[in-house]
């Protein structure tokens, strides 16, 4: 049940790149005081890059049995659950105030989440495996709760003048934590309904109808920062993080929801270039 929409090399590149980002928003917001952090987070920015370059040699159309990926695999296995565990020590001691990082433990969970995806997929690849798809309904677990967050980092980061722009992010939130009720409860209907019945269907359009809008919403937003129009405590970076997870979401959602196929093809997984 694979969707072919993302490619072994794409998923790879994509995640790397999520994982790159992650380090550089730990480094980003960690005190100059815990110099000790601040050089691993960096450590973890070098080998992220490090294993795009790689990647980078790599065919594209190297699937999940060519040796050079199942290799590729496997040393970005140990990297990546490096950094799994250097984020949950960080998430332990930020929970009892015990490291000066300007994230929450909420947030930590969100990038952690991922992470884990990542490994769960690497445990297929690294074996010259296909990897088994999330089910809709894990699917809308991990990446409910990314919108969610997007959303609230989003208001976070704002002025307090940017009344409107502040606005429209709560409505957002509202509307994703009114999904991740949805689909708790969607998940109980399965203990006597097959998965991909008709209203659990829906729902997945319905959700990505919501996420490309909000995702529209975000990228006017960018624009403003770019033209210096947005008052916000954030970097660009932090802000575009937003649109390859959003695509990715799309993506593996369009498998489920044919109608999103063609917004699932046209938008990117690649993050903007910085210098």
């Amino acid at each position: 049940m694979a969707n072919l929409m993302i490619t072994t090399w794409e998923e790879h590149l994509f995640w790397l790149e999520v994982l790159q980002d992650h380090a550089y928003f730990i480094r980003d917001h960690l005190s100059a005081a815990e110099a000790e952090y601040v050089d691993v987070s960096q450590q973890y920015i070098q080998l992220f890059g490090g294993l795009i370059d790689l990647l980078n040699r790599v065919p594209r159309t190297a699937d999940h049995r060519d040796e050079t990926m199942v290799r590729f695999s496997n040393k970005v296995w140990p990297v990546a659950k490096g950094y799994f565990d250097f984020e949950g020590m960080l998430q332990s001691l930020r929970i009892d105030n015990k490291v000066n990082l300007n994230l929450s433990p909420t947030y930590l969970n969100g990038t952690l989440a991922e992470n884990q995806e990542y490994l769960r997929l690497l445990e297929y690849l690294k074996k010259a495996e296909e990897p088994e798809p999330l089910p809709l309904v894990d699917l809308m677990d991990l990446w409910l709760e990314d919108q969610l967050g997007h959303a609230v980092l989003f208001q976070n980061v704002l002025d307090p003048i940017e009344i409107n722009a502040s606005r429209q992010a709560e409505a957002y939130i509202n509307q994703y934590q009114a999904y991740i009720i949805q689909n708790r409860h969607l998940k109980g209907y399965l203990r006597f309904k097959q998965p991909g019945f008709a209203r659990q269907r829906e729902f997945a359009y319905e959700v990505g109808q919501t996420t490309l809008e909000m995702s529209q919403y975000i990228s006017g937003m960018v624009m403003k920062y770019n033209k210096k129009k947005l008052l916000n405590k954030t970097t660009l970076r932090f802000l575009e993080h937003h649109f390859p997870e959003t695509c990715y979401f799309i993506k593996k959602l369009s498998y489920y929801s044919p109608k999103l196929k063609e917004a699932a093809g046209t938008c990117s997984l690649k993050r903007a270039a910085y210098l």
